[in-house]
């Protein structure tokens, strides 16, 4: 090994040994937002069951509201000839009614994402850019829904309006304000001290082109990450609604499939009702938190913001 001599003092240097750890190799820096197996899992299914959802009336399945007076009475096997997922004690084919339900909690969904964003992400934005009197005004009404139990409030809810679908959807957007609100106000208060906004502060920018120009954009993408998250908690509740029999009873839905499902399970022992709504809602909420804690983590969305 040469020694490096120093210039100036002729002190001999000597550059330390190549690193000689076995076993021990370089790992490549993962891509920000890479979703991995699981996400990309997720996705499809996702992707697969949206698809199926907003193609239901051309599909070539069977009407979800026809009866099979052949099979009513024997519903003890999912196998049964003619029907993919067997049918139910009233003779509905189970995969029509799983395909026609996830219609509802697309609309659950998206019904939740956008008002909760909008109304939420409004609220948190102007309480964050605004600061004092605005700050406290607004916050404190976010915190006058955070003091009621969630699904109680829920319900009082839907019991007060009706038992619509429109309602449930309202009833939900509701109680998911807080968080989005307070996800919105986080990040709010993070991008407002950015050099970016200084920079266009002192350029003489207006208060309205700095929320709409310079924060908005960077506000949305955390809200999006966390929308995921609301959104499996939205077809929880929906869900949890219809097996209380809170919402209609002429709207197919995963949770009413289950709630219609307990009365085979209970007196003659036949499981399939019940578990296969029940197996396509777990499959589609964890599918869809695990999407949103990918997007949480490319985005930096930490709970402690909360």
């Amino acid at each position: 090994m040469t020694d490096l001599v120093s210039p100036t003092d002729g002190v001999a240097i000597t550059p330390p040994p190549p690193s000689t750890e076995s076993g021990r190799k370089s790992k490549k820096p993962k891509k920000p937002g890479a979703l991995g197996v699981g996400g990309w899992v997720a996705a499809i299914w996702l992707i697969t069951l949206s698809a199926g959802a907003l193609l239901a009336p051309w599909l070539p399945i069977d009407d979800p509201a026809k009866t099979d007076f052949s099979v009513a009475k024997n519903n003890s096997s999912p196998f049964t000839a003619g029907h993919l997922l067997g049918t139910d004690n009233n003779g509905y084919d189970i995969f029509a009614r799983i395909i026609w339900g996830g219609r509802v909690s697309l609309v659950v969904a998206a019904g939740v994402l956008i008002i909760g964003m909008v109304v939420g992400g409004t609220i948190g934005l102007l309480a964050g850019f605004f600061r004092g009197k605005s700050e406290a005004v607004l916050m404190a009404s976010v915190d006058v829904f955070l003091a009621f139990p969630a699904l109680i409030l829920l319900i009082a809810i839907v019991a007060f309006m009706g038992a619509d679908l429109l309602n449930v959807v309202l009833g939900i957007s509701l109680v998911s304000i807080p968080a989005f609100a307070r996800i919105s106000r986080a990040s709010t208060l993070t991008y407002s001290q950015r050099e970016f906004v200084l920079a266009a502060r002192a350029a003489g920018a207006s208060q309205k082109r700095i929320l709409v120009r310079e924060i908005l954009p960077n506000v949305i993408l955390p809200l999006l990450a966390f929308g995921l998250l609301v959104v499996g908690i939205a077809i929880v509740a929906e869900g949890s609604l219809a097996f209380l029999g809170l919402t209609s009873t002429e709207t197919i839905s995963w949770g009413g499939m289950i709630n219609g499902g307990k009365k085979p399970l209970q007196q003659e022992n036949i499981a399939h009702t019940a578990m296969i709504p029940a197996v396509t809602m777990f499959l589609t909420v964890l599918a869809v938190n695990l999407l949103g804690d990918r997007f949480r983590s490319a985005f930096d969305v930490k709970d402690s913001a909360l």
